[in-house]
């Protein structure tokens, strides 16, 4: 399935697979292994799965009903 995750700017993005939240010594801030990651507009996460998202929460699976 595909994960849902927001980036430290706040940019929504759908993935094929889930996204590992990075942060270095150097202040990055970002996501890896997200093989596929298309930005969505904002807004989109909440029509998906019924919740906003921020940075500090964890990618969430979209699931087939």
């Amino acid at each position: 399935m595909a994960w849902v995750a927001v980036s430290k700017q706040g940019q929504e993005f759908i993935s094929m697979s889930k996204p590992i939240r990075v942060t270095d010594e150097d202040n990055y801030h970002g996501w890896k292994d997200t093989f596929v990651e298309i930005s969505l507009c904002s807004g989109s996460i909440k029509k998906l799965i019924g919740r906003e998202l921020s940075w500090n929460d964890e990618p969430v699976e979209l699931q087939e009903e």
